[in-house]
């Protein structure tokens, strides 16, 4: 085993850099970076087994794991959580991390091994539930999944209730509840009005409803917090449509295919254009 003395010879990292939002609804893998420090605090008791100097040194590998993720440097974070896990397989945060990395991988068996370990180490994390909840809805595991959701969501003191309930509603989506689905994203934004993942599941919402107008208005709440993707400027492009609005329907499909003319979302625009002729 890797001695205490060498978690400390990894190039320093820069702790402030913000996470990107993961709104784009990959996965909330990055959930885990968001509030790392207050998730370290949380895990930090000692479990039987673990030295004092090996939780240390695990918490210390969490922390630069976590850290190398926010940065994209998957091979650092996989070398730093692997020691953490090494030190002490008990430290809920490292299994999380390293369930985060493997999610970022697309290992999702892995993750939800690792997920299901730090939710057996801490059953109510709130972080762990709406991880692992997550990731069990968009493997097709929705009743386990929104079960996980829904604890985190009904937690008041837990700090990201809002990303539950947007992923407990993509749950209800999976299960035809829409009304449900709805009721649980606008109370997301409730509590938190600038949560690009509830903007852009309300716009797709709203639309598969046949409610453009609302649609529209997601989007350009969207739009003003700087959110721009591949995704919403199709969406856009359909809701602009479905008004009867070519001139900003074309708007949103020419900046669609300037700035994203390689994504599946222009791909798909061009196959919608080819079929209206």
């Amino acid at each position: 085993m890797t001695t205490v003395a060498a978690v400390f010879t990894l190039a320093p990292v820069d702790a402030t850099q913000a996470p990107r939002a993961p709104w784009a609804r990959q996965g909330l893998a990055l959930i885990v970076l968001l509030l790392g420090a207050a998730l370290l605090a949380g895990c930090a008791g000692l479990q039987p087994g673990a030295s004092p100097d090996q939780r240390r040194a695990a918490e210390i590998n969490s922390e630069l794991g976590i850290s190398y993720l926010r940065q994209g440097d998957l091979r650092q974070a996989e070398h730093a959580l692997e020691r953490a896990v090494q030190f002490d397989p008990q430290f809920a945060m490292a299994q999380l991390g390293m369930a985060s990395l493997r999610e970022r991988q697309g290992l999702i068996d892995d993750a939800l091994e690792h997920y299901r370990k730090a939710l057996t180490l801490d059953p109510s994390d709130p972080y762990v539930q709406t991880n692992l909840g997550d990731l069990l809805c968009r493997a097709g595991e929705v009743a386990e999944g929104r079960a996980l959701l829904e604890k985190a969501a009904a937690n008041p003191s837990y700090r990201a209730r809002h990303v539950a309930m947007v992923s407990a509603g993509v749950c209800d989506l999976k299960a035809g509840e829409t009304e449900r689905a709805e009721r649980r994203m606008r109370e997301a934004l409730q509590i938190n009005p600038r949560y690009p993942d509830a903007l852009f599941e309300l716009a797709r919402l709203t639309y598969a409803d046949d409610r453009p107008l609302q649609t529209r208005a997601f989007l350009s709440r969207l739009n003003a917090l700087g959110v721009v993707t591949p995704e919403s400027l199709l969406l856009c492009y359909r809701a602009e449509m479905q008004l009867g609005n070519r001139e900003d329907a074309q708007r949103c499909a020419q900046r669609l295919m300037r700035d994203f003319g390689d994504s599946e979302a222009a791909a798909e625009l061009l196959r919608l254009e080819r079929a209206s002729g």
